[in-house]
């Protein structure tokens, strides 16, 4: 199941967006101070960050820099949320590696279409990734690889259903058992 983590010191608009997007069968977490967000997104490890700018404390700004400078927004894109948005903080927020730049209100239409857009780039990043590391593999370990990869996708697309997945897959669920087995799957 796909992370999301909400910053947002206004309420309302945490439990909007979280709503929103258990909805849509997302796991979402909430934060409301800024500077817990980089110790939040080490330990959860989510898929995808939403991040009001104007935050007690620390700023969005602010936080978006630590989490680029530790190299984190590399893998973990962030939709930036603000109700007092300009063009130079737009501007600024994607010179930071900010994958999106929201206006508050905000639509939501416009929302999901940032956060799935966000998440489609995270999993592309991921596939990249696996594929060049797979060229440098022997070819029976690379097929391994792959096919581990592959079935952790097709059970985050199907939220964890083993007869969709198998039926996606087009092997019956005892192939599928014998393979969750094989790659250390618990299910």
């Amino acid at each position: 199941m796909m992370k999301v983590l909400i910053v947002d010191d206004e309420k309302t608009i945490r439990e909007t967006l979280k709503e929103i997007l258990e909805e849509e069968g997302y796991q979402v977490f909430t934060e409301e101070v800024g500077s817990k967000v980089v110790e939040r997104v080490k330990e959860l490890q989510p898929n995808l960050i939403i991040l009001d700018l104007f935050l007690p404390g620390i700023s969005g700004m602010e936080v978006l820099k630590k989490l680029n400078e530790e190299g984190l927004t590399e893998k973990i894109p962030v939709v930036i949320v603000s109700g007092h948005g300009t063009v130079e903080t737009a501007v600024k927020a994607m010179k930071l590696k900010a994958y999106d730049f929201i206006e508050k209100p905000i639509k939501y239409e416009k929302f999901l279409s940032a956060v799935e857009g966000a998440l489609k780039r995270e999993v592309k990043l991921e596939n990249e990734k696996t594929v060049s590391e797979l060229t440098n593999l022997p070819l029976k370990r690379a097929k391994e690889e792959f096919e581990k990869a592959y079935i952790k996708e097709i059970l985050k697309k199907f939220n964890g259903d083993l007869k969709r997945a198998a039926a996606f897959m087009e092997i019956d669920i005892s192939n599928l058992y014998r393979k969750l087995n094989k790659y250390g799957f618990h299910q």
